[in-house]
């Protein structure tokens, strides 16, 4: 039997018989990548004998019995297309090897983002260490021809053909820059990006977000765990949103970080015989409270380390359900360098749960707002053991969590706290005192502008305002305008996403003055009108 492609290489059984060891799977796949199934099949007509080879393969390897009616098909592309899977698929060599790429994040090209616009290609963003970057290109450059050929009127599978090519090769590109047409010869090459990324936020949580479940990924991730480690952080915050799956032995590698050597996956194969895997042993487990954050399109792989962490009760979860995509697929190549990647296990998880069109429920769902604020909101902790002036508590999903209040009246987190206490029952919403905790008053949570000032009467609201609204503030006394031009006294404030409307103070007479956005508000809203506790009482129309 071929290791390298033996989807699961029994290397070692424990005494359960269930239980094998990460090494056994290093061939393993869980791919669900959303953003190329719409790759365009180039394989040629198989003669008879590999016509009868994909047959053979897909009788023997297919995750369920197969009828006639699909190895009977007359074309490898019509048999796949038979088996009514969304996962299994027959590839040409070069889109096996772009579909890996893909998975680890490589590409060949120049190394932008790219919009499509009616003139062309427009660069959302260049990547760095790129060739773009190198040339001199920018973001908002638009590309309107590439070796000769217009881009304008191309859509978003044709155009960008043009632009990437094989590593070594050059493209010719014009450039529509603002009023002038520039001229770029740039050289493609290898384009890397990590599949992990992070950062500490607040300095007291740690961010890590994983792309995708790549050959490096197990070790970029370690890696990030130990610089951010250094750092003493009091949360980890796990971003798996979006994140389409990869390699199931990385998933499972991954695993260990946050829950030991233990099984983190049931595999059963063709003939309905189930098997457990172990996480590796990484050492050491993440001792400090986890956030996963997860939705809709976390997917594959990404559900195989949700799914062990969530049964080990490692993490708190937060967003919405994921995909549920509990097949796992294997890469068989075939005689003329081709490959059929079919679905040949279920997957489930160490408890036994069903993952397939299930998927993980989340601990605190989240829409319409953005889950990473709302976990940065959650990962908040005063330091002082009595007084709790400035914070939060709220209680979901059995846990307690303490917000920060000046972190919370931010624009980058306000929606996602109005969020939180119109979500939470009223009954679980605690004021910080210096005393300790109070239960938040009932008028709160119809203005929420109150937890953040509640103590302050100089506050007023507009609703329902024009996009060209100019607010007259009226003070009980004479007023010196040199006292309110600065924004830091005065705040327009969107009542539903928190931010800051930027103004020019005019004075209408010695009590009155008018403020007037620099840009247009969001029509139809309530705004907010907090005047610095120095100046006195006002009212606002």
């Amino acid at each position: 039997m071929n290791n390298k492609t033996k989807f699961i290489e029994e290397k070692k059984q424990c005494s359960t018989n269930r239980s094998i060891r990460l090494s056994s799977i290093l061939a393993t796949f869980a791919f669900v990548m959303f953003f190329i199934t719409s790759m365009t099949f180039n394989v040629q007509a198989a003669s008879s004998s590999l016509l009868e080879e994909a047959r053979e393969t897909i009788k023997n390897k297919y995750v369920s019995e197969v009828p006639d009616s699909v190895l009977n098909a007359p074309t490898i592309e019509e048999m796949v297309k038979r088996l009514n899977d969304p996962y299994s698929e027959y590839f040409s060599k070069q889109e096996q090897q772009d579909f890996v790429n893909v998975i680890d994040n490589k590409m060949y090209g120049i190394g932008i983002y790219m919009d499509i616009v009616p003139e062309g290609v427009k660069v959302k963003s260049v990547i760095d260490n790129s060739p773009a970057l190198e040339a001199g290109i920018k973001a908002g450059d638009i590309i309107t021809s590439a070796n000769g050929t217009s881009l304008a009127g191309m859509t978003s599978k044709q155009a960008p053909s043009y632009i990437k090519g094989e590593e070594g090769t050059s493209v010719n590109l014009v450039i529509k820059r603002g009023d002038s047409q520039l001229n770029f010869t740039v050289t493609r090459r290898e384009i890397s990006i990590p599949t992990v990324e992070g950062k500490m936020l607040n300095d007291n949580a740690a961010y890590i977000e994983v792309s995708s479940f790549g050959s490096d990924t197990s070790e970029l991730f370690t890696q990030k765990l130990q610089e951010l480690r250094i750092k003493n952080p009091q949360f980890y915050i796990i971003d798996l949103r979006n994140n389409g799956g990869g390699y199931m032995s990385t998933a499972l590698d991954m695993a260990g970080n946050f829950i030991g050597e233990n099984r983190a996956i049931i595999i059963e194969n063709n003939q309905g015989q189930e098997t457990g895997y172990l996480a590796s042993d990484k050492g050491k487990i993440i001792d400090k409270p986890v956030f996963f954050l997860v939705n809709e399109n976390t997917a594959s792989a990404s559900e195989i380390l949700s799914a062990a962490v969530k049964d080990y009760n490692k993490a708190f979860f937060i967003g919405t359900t994921t995909y549920g995509k509990g097949v796992a697929q294997q890469m068989f190549p075939l005689s003329d360098g081709s490959y059929l990647k079919l679905t040949v296990e279920k997957f489930y998880s160490p408890k036994g749960n069903v993952i397939q069109k299930t998927g993980i429920s989340p601990d605190f769902k989240v829409e319409n707002v953005d889950s990473l604020a709302v976990a940065d909101l959650f990962s908040g902790k005063c330091r002082n053991d009595v007084d709790k002036t400035g914070y939060v508590k709220v209680t979901t999903g059995g846990k307690d969590f303490e917000i920060s209040l000046s972190t919370a009246k931010d624009e980058a987190h306000w929606a996602a706290f109005k969020y939180i206490v119109s979500t939470v029952s009223k009954d679980n919403v605690y004021i910080g005192t210096k005393d300790g905790w109070t239960k938040a008053p009932e008028d709160y949570f119809n203005n929420v502008y109150k937890f953040f000032y509640g103590n302050l009467k100089t506050l007023d609201s507009v609703s329902n305002v024009s996009k060209n609204k100019t607010f007259n503030v009226t003070f009980n006394k004479n007023v010196d305008i040199d006292t309110v031009k600065d924004n830091a006294d005065i705040e327009i404030i969107d009542a539903d996403t928190g931010e800051r409307a930027a103004f020019d103070v005019k004075k209408v007479d010695d009590k009155k003055v008018s403020l007037v956005p620099k840009k247009e508000l969001n029509s139809g809203d309530t705004y907010y009108v907090k005047v610095k506790d120095t100046i006195k009482s006002y009212t606002v129309k």
